[in-house]
């Protein structure tokens, strides 16, 4: 009889690890991190394939414009699924300045059309100390210790690729899997913007994807 160790299936390409957990081996936070990423994994995977992303509902777009900032916007509250399988929830109607994030067009263009998406994020809501870094400066350090689910505003200067594919349910034949895209953001709205920084942003001026957008 051989010696040799019996190789252990890997599973199919794609397949996500997740610990074995046995009594009294050892405990780790990686082990922990494994674990989450695994279940993370499955349900993005789950929403993604299952219920498919988009807007479900709310996530309006709409000026909030006024003297002060002419290019001010809120995100209205509602829910989502990003195209890699993100859960997003806004909870509260979320203000912001469009100006704020025109830094990411690029160089030497003019642009005059944006996509506005949201992106998953995970916001750190806890600190716990850490050791001193012995460097003497004697101020304390802290980490995060919890996060929350959250999101992030992300633009777009191009027309992002949002085609979720067609498929012929009659023809007998079973629907391709779709791929996860480039970026994973779900575009709410699309937005003509002013032709100069002192003109307000109206409502006129934004496309939101959810009643009739592209």
């Amino acid at each position: 009889m051989s010696d040799q160790p019996v190789d252990v299936a890997a599973g199919p390409p794609g397949a996500l690890p997740r610990p074995d957990w046995k009594p009294g081996a050892e405990f780790t936070a990686a082990d922990l991190r494994l674990d989450q990423s695994y279940r993370l994994q499955r349900l993005r995977r789950h929403l993604r394939l299952v219920h498919g992303w988009g807007i479900v509902c709310g996530l309006n777009v709409v000026s909030a414009a006024d003297a002060a900032n002419r290019w001010s916007l809120f995100l209205c509250p509602g829910y989502g699924i990003s195209p890699c399988g993100d859960e997003i929830a806004v909870a509260e109607r979320f203000r912001f300045d469009l100006r704020d994030y025109l830094w990411t067009q690029p160089v030497g263009q003019t642009i005059r059309r944006v996509w506005i998406a949201v992106e998953a994020d995970e916001i750190p809501n806890a600190l716990e100390p850490v050791p001193p870094c012995g460097c003497g400066c004697g101020e304390p350090r802290y980490m995060p210790s919890r996060l929350s689910d959250g999101f992030r505003i992300a633009l777009y200067c191009t027309a992002p690729v949002s085609d979720r594919g067609h498929f012929d349910f009659c023809n007998g034949a079973t629907p391709p899997c779709p791929p996860c895209p480039d970026a994973c953001g779900l575009i709410v709205a699309r937005i003509a913007l002013p032709r100069s920084p002192s003109e307000f942003l109206l409502n006129s001026a934004i496309d939101n994807i959810n009643v009739g957008g592209e």
